[in-house]
């Protein structure tokens, strides 16, 4: 046996283990396995195999379970593994020579990051991670992404090794993901606070959020961890530059990246940058400058990234051609590309399309319900700045107005369209007698933007188009998309924006505003909706636990009287049940109202639907019909505070919040998962919780009489609004999905 230790540490691994310790064990090492708490069969399939099994309670801590490993194990040569990796090659004499000609220094190996396409593992990047090292001199800081870490403060040399390892950690489902994610932010933060000047941490922080796609987060913490001091050598060090760059693209900060110019001599050492330096250029539109990049990332003979160096640019290259009109040098590219799917397709597409214009061409459809209309719009306007070609189906009274509409969009169709995006599923199926959805017979996905919970709208969503695809203002409403319509093709998560009124204009102080408090929204409640046993029980559980969203808690209950119950018949009981929410958002919306003006402020209200409850008359309700868009922009503008109540939306947003926040009032709101991702409680918004509405009064009181504190607010919000949360940063989002 060679005197190194493999360890690894473990839990809940049953489905991935085994093939872990399988590839170790032929090569004669001691292999410690350290289980953090599993209750499945770890443990079990380890001892198959392993010389060690030990326990080890968990503690949160990462670097204490790796350290256990090392002090357990019986030789001062480790080798460090993880469950969801196996070893794909490895040199045993390279190993023992290092052990003993290279005593000081570490050994990183190769680790080649497999996701799944098409149901097979296929190669996504390539990373070095430093793992083989003797134990009295590093060991392991950090309590989440730890780091091997000298004992005595020494940096060693570190040598790459002739060792690769294969690693699927990455391919997980979008469960996993968040879920996994969830522990690891909560994790990272808790590290953070321990040490706030270890620019590694936010560099883990921008991972996490990018895992879940929260590219805004994701920007803000890559963005903090390079205004360190940081050595452009280290590997962590780069990959934060990319994925940072990656963040603005995605945010629609093109103009942020250009900044990456100042510190390209520092960062064009890899093909992975220089790559995205190459992006950068695209979509700021200096396509000579692209060019130049990516055929440099192609002289670079190794990348992470697996393509950069290759097909990836020759692809973006044969875009650009393509843009520009130069087919021929489009297809020269794409043929340069082997078999990299996207370029295939692009292939296909320019041998089949003889007359087709570069720029891209959307359908919205418009809608005479003023809140969708406004959304359709300021998506609408925000495409058109971006340089889309737009043609809005509008809503129609008649059947000859469709006539007319459809006549027009077969038109706007004969120059291709590349997407069409409808609002809360009008237009969505499209369908055509005997032929299906026209979207299908045209060849062309549909972006369903959903703004209310999915349940509303079971009777289109149950025949989603085959490039339909719906997105939700909230997380918890994809999740159901994903659970309850298996036709939707997919489902993602993008919030509402918000505009500015008068972007050009310096805000009216907090303290010369003359409205207090402004409530825009009108009051929604069933009054003829009879309720039976199951609606009076889930009133019960939402309104003690008002965390919970409408359909956990209807299934909390059913659950308790048929534990049997299929997702279809929940599915049928969400929809049947479904304005037990509408009337609990109207029964909460009149509560939080009633606080306020009991206590003695005044809140001014616009909107439908007031008249119907037991406030029209009482002292400081200050009743108004509904306003538009505009108007009510202007109200903020000139509100001390703008109160807002989420449609119960527990892990989304609203665009009266951003809207808000951009007319520079403080805005005070029930909360949600992501609204707490997005702003600081007390800094950027003012949060109240639905089940301690006895505090409002107290909470909103105190803040009228510090107008410093509310400009404070007011100032940290539009900051963030205008730099994250309008209509552009929103169109910017569905562009990087339509050109993916």
């Amino acid at each position: 046996m060679h005197p190194i230790s493999v360890c690894i540490i473990a839990k809940n691994e049953e489905k991935r283990i085994e093939k872990c310790l399988a590839s170790v064990k032929p090569y004669g090492f001691e292999i410690v396995v350290v289980d953090t708490g599993s209750v499945d069969r770890t443990k079990e399939i380890a001892s198959r195999y392993a010389d060690k099994v030990l326990d080890f309670v968990w503690c949160d801590d990462f670097s204490a379970a790796r350290n256990f490993s090392l002090r357990e194990a019986s030789n001062n040569w480790i080798f460090m593994l993880d469950c969801d990796e196996w070893i794909k090659e490895i040199d045993v004499e390279e190993l023992n020579f290092f052990r003993k000609h290279h005593a000081d220094s570490v050994g990183a190996i190769s680790r080649e990051n497999l996701v799944t396409e098409k149901g097979q593992l296929v190669l996504n990047n390539t990373d070095h991670t430093e793992r083989f090292f003797n134990r009295k001199l590093y060991h392991y800081t950090g309590i989440i992404h730890e780091q091997l870490t000298p004992i005595r403060g020494n940096e060693l040399p570190c040598l790459l090794l002739h060792t690769t390892i294969e690693h699927t950690g990455y391919d997980m489902t979008p469960e996993e993901q968040e879920a996994k994610s969830k522990r690891n932010l909560t994790l990272l933060h808790k590290q953070l606070e321990q040490e706030p000047e270890n620019p590694y941490v936010y560099y883990q922080l921008g991972k996490g959020y990018e895992i879940i796609r929260d590219y805004e987060s994701a920007c803000k913490y890559y963005g903090k961890g390079l205004y360190f001091d940081v050595d452009p050598s280290l590997a962590y060090v780069q990959a934060m530059v990319i994925s940072y760059g990656n963040a603005l693209l995605l945010t629609g900060q093109p103009e942020a990246a250009l900044g990456f110019e100042q510190i390209y001599e520092e960062f064009a050492t890899t093909a992975d940058f220089i790559y995205l330096m190459g992006r950068i250029y695209t979509v700021n539109e200096k396509y000579p400058q692209a060019v130049e990049q990516f055929i440099k990332a192609t002289t670079f003979e190794t990348c992470k990234f697996h393509g950069a160096n290759s097909f990836l640019s020759f692809y973006q290259i044969g875009l650009i051609c393509e843009k520009l009109g130069d087919t021929d040098n489009a297809l020269a590219y794409y043929r340069k590309c082997g078999d990299y799917p996207p370029a295939l397709d692009r292939m296909t597409q320019l041998s089949s399309i003889s007359v087709r214009s570069d720029t891209k061409r959307i359908v919205l459809f418009g809608s005479d319900i003023f809140i969708l209309q406004y959304i359709m719009e300021g998506y609408q306007q925000a495409f058109c700045k971006m340089g889309y070609e737009t043609f809005v189906f509008p809503t129609t009274a008649t059947q000859e107005e469709f006539t007319a509409n459809a006549e027009k969009l077969f038109l706007f169709h004969e120059q291709g369209i590349d997407a069409v995006i409808t609002f809360n599923n009008r237009g969505f199926l499209m369908p055509i007698d005997g032929q299906g959805s026209l979207w299908d017979k045209w060849n062309i996905p549909c972006y369903n933007l959903l703004v209310d919970h999915p349940m509303y709208y079971f009777d289109t969503l149950d025949q989603s188009p085959a490039q339909g695809v719906v997105i939700c203002s909230d997380r918890n409403h994809v999740k159901y998309v994903e659970r309850f319509y298996p036709t939707v093709q997919g489902s993602l998560f993008l919030p509402t924006g918000g505009e500015e009124l008068h972007p050009d204009q310096p805000g009216k102080p907090i303290a010369e505003r003359d409205i207090d408090v402004l409530f825009i929204g009108s009051y929604k409640y069933h009054a003829d909706y009879v309720y039976d046993a199951i609606d009076e029980a889930v009133m019960d559980i939402l309104i003690g636990s008002p965390h919970m969203t409408f359909e956990q808690a209807l299934e909390t209950y059913l659950r308790q009287v048929q534990s049997d119950l299929s997702d279809a018949a929940l599915k049928l009981m969400v929809e049947k049940h479904r304005f037990v929410e509408t009337n609990l958002c109207a029964m909460y919306r009149m509560e939080i109202i009633r606080a306020l003006t009991d206590s003695g402020i005044t809140v001014s209200v616009y909107g439908e639907g007031w008249d119907q409850t037991d406030l029209i008359g009482q002292p400081n309700f200050d009743c108004h019909p509904p306003v538009t868009f505009a108007e009510g922009l202007a109200l903020m503008e000139n509100s001390k505070i703008v109160l807002n109540q989420m449609a119960w939306f527990k892990d989304g947003g609203s665009e009266r919040i951003f809207n808000a926040m951009l007319q520079k009032s403080v805005c005070v709101t029930d909360d949600s998962t992501y609204l707490r991702e997005q702003f600081p409680d007390g800094e950027d918004i003012v949060f109240y919780s639905l089940c301690e509405l006895e505090k409002l009064p107290e909470l909103v009181s105190g803040l009228l009489q510090d107008t410093d504190r509310m400009q404070h607010i007011a100032d940290c919000g539009y900051k963030n609004a205008a730099a994250h949360h309008t209509w552009a940063h929103r169109a910017a989002e569905l562009a990087e999905l339509l050109q993916r």
